[in-house]
C-alpha cells in the first residue's frame, strides 16, 4: 500500500540527489541548455508545482513532481529509491494521478529523455504517446488523455 505525502522543505535535496543519481547523462546538460544552476533547479522544487514523497510501508520510496498547467497535468520527475524500483510503484503512482486527476484535468503529461527507454516503454504500456519531440534536450513528451 502506498501514501503521498506533501515533501517538506528538508526532503527537497534528497529529491534533486535522485533525479541526479538516476537522470546523471542528461539532467546537467539540460540545465545548462536552460541557463539554470543546479541551485535554481532545487528552488523550482517549492515554487514550481508540488513534490510529493512516496512511501511504501512508512518507508520513503521516493517522489514525484507535478505541475497543473490549464488542463493539463505536468509530471516533471518521478524518482524512486534504488532499493524501491522494479516493484510496479512508479506505475501505481501513475494509475493514482490518473484516477485523482480525471475529472478536472483533460490529460497527463510527461517529459522522458530518449536514453531512457525503460520509462518510455512504461508510459507507452500505460498508453502514453508521444506528441512532441524536442531534439535540443533530447526529450520526447508524451500524453495521456484523461478524458
Amino acid at each position: 500500500m502506498l501514501t503521498f505525502k506533501p515533501a517538506m522543505d528538508a526532503q527537497y535535496d534528497e529529491f534533486f540527489q535522485l533525479m541526479q543519481q538516476q537522470a546523471a547523462d542528461y539532467l546537467q546538460p539540460t540545465m545548462e541548455l536552460m541557463q539554470i544552476t543546479p541551485e535554481q533547479a532545487r528552488l523550482l522544487f517549492g515554487h514550481v508545482g508540488q513534490v510529493y514523497g512516496i512511501y511504501q510501508e512508512d518507508q520513503l520510496a521516493g517522489f514525484y513532481w507535478i505541475e497543473e498547467r490549464d488542463e493539463i497535468l505536468h509530471l516533471h520527475g518521478l524518482v524512486l529509491r534504488e532499493e524501491f524500483q522494479g516493484r510496479g510503484i512508479g506505475t501505481e503512482v501513475l494509475e493514482m494521478l490518473e484516477r485523482d486527476y480525471r475529472s478536472r484535468m483533460a490529460a497527463i503529461e510527461l517529459g522522458v529523455h530518449q536514453s531512457n527507454a525503460k520509462a518510455e516503454l512504461l508510459y507507452e504500456r500505460l498508453g502514453y504517446q508521444t506528441v512532441k519531440y524536442l531534439p535540443e534536450l533530447g526529450f520526447y513528451i508524451m500524453q495521456k488523455s484523461l478524458r
